[in-house]
């Protein structure tokens, strides 16, 4: 179970891959960095799931993946919960829920844009860098790969973990710091099937001509439609009235 891109024919496949990228830029800010109470964040996350079922983008691999970070959430709700040598349990919901939203947010954009639509948005964003001089298409090429990668490599180490346990050994007894001293055994083998995969991919590329500093023509030309422009006003609006109730 992994959360990767599922092809769809809804409204929000449908959006431009700026606009997809600029929403859901909007909803993580909103979610870092809102003053809502956890009741009104609980909502607020209802709504892009909402959105999403309507929409008919399988979200099951999100919600599946959320275990994954029951750990980060746990510590997080620690944290932010105990103040001023009292545990509040409205403030560790909020930390919960903030996480989750960027998450879930997080989750539904890689799940709606493909690999050359994550591309195009990248290129966008890190254009101006290059009047610095930096790479700016070198850039958007890590970060669509490190996105595609990413739960490659969590799906590899359930795999390893799985093996080894079918093996005989010991992962999944002990306390916290025995659990995370069993995870050491994985980290080789992920790192060797990592580089593995990289060098596979770097041949497969070369093998296909693609070069990132020549001069590339484009298969897909995104064009803005109305469904665009509206969602660029909700987003700009959402961005503008977190900033607003903040500062």
């Amino acid at each position: 179970m992994q959360i990767s891109y599922k092809p769809g024919n809804s409204f929000l496949y449908a959006l431009n891959p700026l606009l997809k990228g600029m929403v859901a830029f909007a909803l993580i800010m909103f979610f870092s960095v809102n003053d809502l109470s956890a009741p009104a964040m609980a909502v607020a996350l209802f709504v892009p799931l909402l959105t999403a079922i309507v929409a008919d983008v399988p979200i099951r691999d999100i919600i599946g993946s959320i275990k994954r970070i029951t750990l980060l959430l746990l510590i997080v709700a620690l944290i932010q919960g105990f103040r001023d040598g009292a545990f509040d349990v409205m403030l560790a919901l909020e930390a919960i829920i903030r996480i989750l939203g960027v998450f879930v947010t997080a989750g539904i954009y890689v799940t709606i844009s493909s690999q050359s639509e994550l591309m195009y948005f990248w290129e966008i964003c890190f254009r101006p860098f290059a009047l610095l001089g930096l790479p700016a298409r070198e850039l958007a090429l890590v970060m669509v790969i490190a996105v595609r990668f990413l739960p490659v490599i969590l799906a590899e180490i359930d795999r390893i973990r799985m093996a080894q346990i079918a093996r005989g050994a010991k992962l999944e007894n002990g306390g916290f710091f025995a659990s995370a001293a069993s995870l050491m055994p994985l980290m080789i083998p992920t790192l060797s099937q990592a580089i593995i995969r990289a060098g596979e991919l770097a041949e497969a590329m070369e093998a296909r001509g693609y070069r990132v500093a020549s001069a590339r023509t484009r298969y897909h030309h995104y064009k803005i439609t109305l469904l665009d422009t509206i969602a660029a006003v909700l987003s700009i609006l959402m961005v503008f009235s977190v900033i607003y109730a903040k500062f």
